[in-house]
């Protein structure tokens, strides 16, 4: 009698259960690698809109200083929204009386002004930040009319 050449031999077929571990082991390896990169990526998107919201308010913050002279209202406070802006102003340089283009006194005395400015939103504090701006008064009346 002839032996089959099958009997002798095992066949192969499907899976077995050592390969289906060892691809979920891969599979789960790869799947925690890409879910780190993904939390990684959101934490850095957070932050780059949490930092562009500073920034925001940081702008809002120096047009409401730069609307003000220094050597008028020296402190002082403005209210935008959820956003309060604070500011208190000491000049660097005494006030000097300005001058034209051509040499000749001008209607201003003018100095120059550092202002240290708060950002704060609901009552926390986002930023403090100096900014240097002119003050000016008018010191003569103007031969224009």
């Amino acid at each position: 009698m002839r032996r089959s050449p099958v009997i002798g031999q095992r066949r192969a077929r499907g899976f077995t259960l050592l390969e289906a571990i060892v691809a979920l082991v891969v599979f789960s390896m790869g799947a925690f690698a890409l879910y780190g990169w993904l939390s990684t990526n959101i934490i850095t998107l957070e932050r780059i809109r949490d930092r562009q919201e500073v920034e925001a308010a940081m702008h809002s913050a120096l047009d409401m200083v730069r609307r003000t002279n220094p050597m008028e209202v020296a402190a002082g406070q403005r209210q935008a929204g959820n956003l309060m802006v604070t500011w208190t102003s000491a000049p660097l340089t005494p006030p000097k009386p300005s001058v034209d283009q051509s040499g000749w006194p001008g209607f201003y005395s003018v100095g120059l002004y550092e202002a240290t400015v708060r950002v704060l939103r609901d009552g926390e504090e986002l930023q403090v930040f100096h900014v240097r701006q002119i003050g000016w008064k008018q010191v003569r009346a103007g031969g224009d009319s």
